[in-house]
């Protein structure tokens, strides 16, 4: 019995130092999460699944420790990067759009009227922008303390935090609908 366990001991030891230092983007275990969190229209609903789903999280977080991770340290890239996936979605106007994901972003395209863009995210400066008929419009800045710098239609710029707060404010700035809102 002690030979067993010290034989795990050593494993988890050597787990351990192999992964010293690398982090990784836990791509697993963050798609089963984004999984969870749009399964339903109801963030309660989602809770209590994610509630049922606990051991599913923990294998994916052992899987993306262990190997996922390492894998993207020694390589540089993810091994589930999700670049190039299509989806197709209806939009809370009825509409329906096929969604890209590209490396700094993504394309949208309208079935519907055929209209299409891009969301573009600038590492640099940690900004989105919307991309559309050549033109390029920044749409808001990530910032390091945890608000946003929303860009409004008249050009005006408005700092709010990252959570309902902060979107209940930015609803009362804007009146306007912004373009390609989908539901989930």
């Amino acid at each position: 019995m002690k030979k067993h366990f010290l034989k795990i001991a050593c494993v988890g030891l050597a787990v351990c130092m192999l992964n010293a230092s690398c982090i990784g983007s836990f791509s697993l275990f963050n798609k089963v999460a984004e999984w969870n969190l749009g399964l339903t229209g109801n963030k309660f609903f989602n809770c209590l699944i994610g509630f049922v789903l606990t051991p599913v999280y923990g294998i994916c977080l052992t899987v993306d420790w262990i190997a996922l991770n390492t894998i993207e340290f020694w390589t540089g890239s993810p091994l589930l990067a999700s670049v190039g996936e299509t989806k197709h979605v209806v939009g809370s106007d009825g509409n329906q759009y096929v969604i890209v994901t590209e490396k700094d972003g993504y394309h949208i395209q309208n079935e519907t009227t055929g209209e299409d863009m891009r969301m573009v995210f600038s590492e640099e400066d940690k900004t989105w922008s919307m991309v559309q008929n050549d033109a390029s419009q920044k749409m808001f800045r990530l910032n390091d303390d945890n608000t946003v710098t929303v860009y409004l239609p008249d050009g005006s710029e408005a700092t709010v935090t990252k959570d309902q707060n902060g979107l209940d404010d930015l609803k009362a700035m804007v009146s306007m609908p912004v373009p390609f809102m989908v539901s989930k």
